[in-house]
């Protein structure tokens, strides 16, 4: 596969299961076969692709199944079900893309890697719990999970209250090599889904488990670097940026230097739970290897990559 070109990929959560959808496996596979049709035209040009996808709203149901069936089966932490909806989702676009790809006249093997990430355990962010995740509960339950399993509740505007972890900033990729090797080798590889698993390196290079999110953006942006990506793409609902979403003033924005980049996030410009994290990762990679980025909407992947369509984030 020498001389194509290697892009990362990265798929939000919602390109599997959206707002006001049912969350049936069968309107999940219709979801997740139409991103592919769009993933198998860029195969079918001869790049090198390397998908990642966020966890979202599937996290959260492994967590709220966890929670009701607790006094039958043993719960597991977080990172166990941020494992789950690796394997789970990644099943899932595995078998999409193959289809797709078969359709295209492709004999290409797909394969799915349960990644982890290294953080550091005394990131800021363990200090700062804010990342929502799994059931709402009344202000006692709450306080009584805060009492026996020590975790962290933030209350919300109708009086519920919604477990809260740390989103650490990934530092690693363990499997990167794993993965560049069989993305070389032709194979298409899913990785770090839902910003992978994370855990926690001592000094003689063991890993543990600990119960966080991390920001899917970020993880695929290190991931693109670690394993010399030409180009990271983030794939969101609309089509590319615009300045002053929401407003009657929106403008679309073709292409952002860094510098420009960045100094829209210093200005709130971005919200910081929605677009804001796509720039800043997409700014960060750019900033790193000097190669681009791009955030579009899936339906113009392919002339996103050509420059027709989307955000170019540059030098």
């Amino acid at each position: 596969m020498a001389g194509s070109q290697l892009v990362v990929i990265a798929l939000g959560g919602n390109a599997i299961l959206r707002r006001g959808d049912d969350g049936t496996i069968t309107e999940q596979f219709t979801r997740a076969d139409d991103v592919m049709q769009h993933v198998a035209s860029l195969i079918s040009g001869g790049h090198r692709v390397v998908l990642t996808h966020g966890n979202g709203p599937i996290v959260g149901n492994i967590v709220i199944r966890n929670e009701a069936a607790r006094s039958s089966v043993a719960p597991m932490p977080l990172y166990i079900a941020d494992a789950d909806s690796e394997g789970g989702l990644g099943l899932m676009l595995q078998m999409s893309l193959h289809n797709a790809l078969r359709e295209a006249g492709l004999d290409r093997a797909v394969v799915t890697i349960i990644t982890q990430c290294v953080v550091d355990g005394t990131d800021p962010a363990f200090g700062n719990p804010t990342k929502p995740i799994g059931p709402y509960w009344t202000p006692e339950h709450a306080a009584e999970l805060t009492r026996t399993e020590g975790w962290t509740f933030a209350e919300n505007s109708d009086g519920s209250h919604r477990r809260v972890v740390a989103s650490p900033r990934p530092l690693r990729i363990v499997e990167a090599g794993s993965i560049g090797r069989n993305a070389e080798a032709g194979d298409i590889v899913i990785a770090a889904g839902g910003g992978g698993v994370p855990v926690v390196e001592d000094e003689r290079g063991m890993l543990t488990g600990i119960d966080a999110v991390i920001d899917k953006d970020w993880a695929s942006a290190l991931l693109a670097r670690e394993i010399g990506a030409r180009t990271l793409i983030i794939l969101m609902e609309a089509k590319q940026v615009y300045l002053g979403w929401g407003t009657d003033a929106a403008q679309p924005v073709d292409r952002l230097s860094v510098a420009e980049a960045q100094r829209l996030l210093a200005s709130g410009e971005f919200e910081s739970g929605s677009i804001g994290p796509k720039v800043a990762a997409c700014a960060e990679f750019v900033r790193t290897t000097g190669r681009d980025a791009i955030i579009c909407g899936c339906e113009v992947l392919e002339d996103a990559l050509a420059g027709r369509a989307g955000t170019r984030i540059v030098p």
